[in-house]
């Protein structure tokens, strides 16, 4: 992995970026190969942090929202040597991957968190949909948890809800060779947001930029 820093001034140490669960706001990576077309090989920008809070600081989950020229990705460190990468998906092409009966099942409230799931054969689902989609996932999680617009690596959480900060029913299944992940947020007033997940090594994230002195100033 490529790293780079950059500096405010002259009389100020330059940043550097040594490993990407230091990403900030307005920094710039790239990945190298990868089966995920969407991100093989791209630049993507830090457009924003939020925090998902699923049992308290213990538990909070920080994501990084990437911006790039063709698509929008979200970026979670695991562990030192390993990386969640998430797209999010319309309704269309999640229904194309795995069955809507299913997919409701898990979804239904009150519904329990053991569900599995099965995707459908390979030649009925997208090709551009395959790298991100296991053969058979799991329920790990149901439970109520709580979106933050911001960065709480360093902080506690709040203690209420402000502006901004929401509720949500966050479900997750987990395909059974512990490569791919699928993500549910159910908003109130039925708003979802479905994502599907890859975990790959940090490794192929190759080069770490730090914004530039003039988008910090």
């Amino acid at each position: 992995m490529k790293r780079f820093g950059l500096g405010k001034d002259r009389d100020e140490s330059p940043r550097i970026l040594e490993h990407p669960r230091d990403l900030e706001p307005g920094d710039i990576i790239r990945f190298g190969f990868a089966d995920q077309a969407e991100i093989s090989g791209e630049g993507y920008t830090v457009d924003r942090i939020e925090t998902l809070d699923i049992g308290g600081d213990a538990t909070k989950r920080t994501y990084f929202l990437l911006s790039g020229v063709k698509h929008s990705v979200r970026l979670r460190i695991v562990d030192d040597d390993t990386a969640e990468i998430a797209l999010e998906v319309l309704p269309d092409v999640l229904f194309a991957a795995f069955k809507e009966k299913g997919i409701g099942e898990v979804l239904a409230p009150d519904s329990g968190d053991q569900h599995t799931i099965s995707t459908r054969s390979l030649d009925k689902i997208p090709q551009e949909v395959q790298p991100w989609v296991g053969t058979k996932y799991r329920q790990e999680a149901h439970v109520k948890a709580y979106l933050y617009q911001g960065d709480y690596r360093n902080k506690a959480l709040p203690a209420t809800l402000n502006a901004g900060e929401v509720g949500c029913d966050y479900s997750l299944l987990v395909s059974d060779d512990r490569g791919r992940s699928l993500e549910f947020r159910v908003f109130d007033g039925g708003r979802t947001e479905s994502q599907l997940c890859v975990f790959l090594p940090v490794r192929k994230i190759e080069e770490l930029w730090p914004r530039s002195s003039e988008s910090s100033a």
